[in-house]
């Protein structure tokens, strides 16, 4: 039986799946934008000839055009999350992005629970506007692995959701879910912070990743807390020359007071943001930035070896995280530091599509080429 609310949302969910407004799709169909919005809103239907036409604009075929809400694909969210933004993408079953958001911090260490909670709320319900039958939510972020925190944020989100299938777990699944299926292996993820994740089947052990108080092994926090001791110190007269203190200087002001000022009245991303500036500064050759990049690489190789010695992971280690994916210097030095038997894998897809592929395996799909279909599209 016809449904004409089904061809409306339908219409509305795949337009903007293919990321039309609706004057680009009257435009496409020579009509004018009124009529697209009186389809949409249930207002009216299209005629046969511009519902072919509006199939082959927005490439899905006329049988899906016209499903109901109990023959359309399930449609799932999943939800890659740190210490400095925060990625969402909603997907249908075969493969379809239909809408993707980005958002800031949902790390409950760096912003608190009710932070987290209230900004995965938000852009939760943004999403379901756009399509209400969402049947699964997963969420893999920074700071969930951290005491009790994934089972609060879960807990509190299946309050707000009863009727929608929801998961809270460590980013570092994430790298592992979009790089590859092995059983066995270690993940490290230096973004704002940093922890390397031992996975043996099903058995998780984290090591590090323990806050920026109590961690120093390769994050971007790590790497631009160093670049501002560095300044700091030659602006003092204490230090060596850096070009590193020019950069300060320039993205902060032309003093010290400047620069503590604004250290002191951000966060733990503005920290981490110097680190751009150590990289460049590696580049040209300046001494104290090769130190310091030596130096966090080194401990965080020591993290990693020890797992690789102590833990079945069959030497495969996967490396992501901004700092891994936006400077592939950092690679190669870690690669000195590494032991040699270690297989390192740089993921080809984002972590986010790795949050996409454990929703959908846990809402029971197929998962067979999905992470290549949604990678097109993303």
């Amino acid at each position: 039986m016809f449904n004409s609310q089904a061809l409306s949302a339908n219409i509305k969910m795949y337009r903007r799946a293919k990321g039309m407004s609706q004057n680009a799709l009257a435009i496409a169909l020579s009509i004018s934008p009124q009529s697209v919005s009186k389809w949409e809103c249930g207002a009216s239907v299209p005629d046969i000839e511009n519902l072919c036409m509006i199939s082959d604009i927005l490439g899905v075929s006329l049988d899906v055009l016209l499903a109901n809400s109990a023959e359309r694909k399930r449609v799932m969210i999943g939800v890659d999350g740190g210490g400095t933004k925060t990625e969402f993408i909603m997907f249908s079953e075969d493969g379809v992005i239909l809408e993707k958001l980005l958002a800031g911090p949902c790390n409950p260490n760096a912003v608190g629970i009710e932070n987290s909670v209230n900004m995965l709320t938000k852009n939760i319900n943004t999403l379901l506007s756009v399509n209400s039958s969402v049947c699964g939510i997963y969420i893999g972020s920074a700071g969930f692995l951290l005491g009790n925190n994934a089972p609060q944020i879960q807990n509190a989100l299946k309050k707000n959701y009863p009727h929608i299938k929801i998961r809270c777990a460590t980013d570092i699944l994430n790298v592992v879910a979009s790089a590859t299926d092995a059983e066995n292996c270690i993940a490290a993820i230096c973004g704002t912070g940093s922890a390397v994740l031992v996975k043996e089947g099903d058995n998780l052990t984290r090591l590090g990743g323990w806050g920026f108080l109590l961690n120093k092994s390769g994050s971007g926090y790590d790497i631009g807390r160093d670049a501002l001791c560095a300044a700091s110190a030659e602006m003092d007269g204490l230090g060596e020359h850096t070009l590193i203190t020019e950069l300060v200087k320039t993205k902060t002001g032309d003093g010290i007071s400047d620069l503590v000022d604004k250290v002191y009245k951000n966060d733990q991303s503005y920290v981490a943001s110097f680190s751009s500036e150590v990289f460049y500064a590696y580049r040209k050759g300046d001494k104290t930035a090769v130190d310091i990049l030596n130096q966090n690489a080194e401990g965080l190789a020591k993290i990693i070896n020890h797992a690789a010695r102590n833990y079945k992971c069959d030497n495969k280690l996967i490396l992501s995280g901004g700092i891994i994916t936006k400077n592939s210097d950092f690679v190669d030095i870690m690669k000195k530091y590494l032991l040699s038997e270690l297989e390192v894998i740089v993921p080809e897809y984002s972590q986010a599509l790795g949050a996409c592929m454990i929703c959908a395996k846990k809402c029971g799909v197929n998962t067979d080429g999905l992470i290549e279909k949604l990678a097109k599209q993303y």
